[in-house]
């Protein structure tokens, strides 16, 4: 096993066998599948500060305002590995315009998600330039589809957007994300 950037996780490069999950984005819960994903991806295995840290999170979602960038992009990382896909989470810095892939596997029908956190300051906007950046990154990547996850909200361009290219990408605002760690926290028993 080898150390990686993610504080609060280990990453291990060893063969993983587990059920992997993909999540019904709009229903905000993951669909077990019966089918193992590819072992070859690594896998981030959390540690008890982060799941910790996400239980604060589930008491105090306003903390998701304030926290670091890089935490939000390692509590996001956790919860899509926690809903059974296999997570890489990127470097800190020129990450190549996404911070998360998560890689799952549903009727053998192998998905790939490339996901963009944004933890802007309270009370400011994403606007639709991260959006259309996003959308580039995940066509140049042959990616299955791109999410722009963020602590606040999306300006109404950006909804837009969104609406134009729905099979492509999604937004996933401060509600969804706290929806996400309330499924988290029951899923895990926590």
């Amino acid at each position: 096993m080898t150390q990686s950037n993610f504080p609060y996780a280990v990453l291990a490069g060893v063969q993983a066998h587990r059920n992997a999950a993909i999540l019904d984005l709009d229903q905000k819960k993951p669909q077990l599948l019966e089918e193992q994903p590819d072992s070859r991806s690594p896998i981030l295995v959390a540690t008890t500060a982060l799941y910790e840290r996400l239980l604060e999170l589930h008491r105090d979602p306003e903390q998701l305002r304030r926290i670091e960038r890089r935490q939000f992009e390692e509590v996001i990382a956790e919860l899509f590995h926690g809903f059974g896909y296999s997570v890489e989470l990127t470097a800190r810095t020129r990450d190549g315009g996404r911070d998360i892939i998560a890689l799952g596997r549903n009727d053998q029908i192998r998905t790939k998600y490339l996901i963009e956190c944004k933890r802007p300051d309270p009370g400011n906007p994403v606007g639709v330039g991260l959006v259309r950046q996003l959308l580039g990154v995940v066509e140049d990547e042959r990616a299955t589809k791109g999410l722009l996850v963020a602590t606040t909200y999306f300006s109404p361009d950006a909804r837009a957007f969104e609406e134009r290219n729905e099979w492509r990408l999604e937004l996933k605002d401060y509600e969804h994300v706290v929806d996400w760690i309330a499924y988290y926290v029951q899923l895990k028993g926590l």
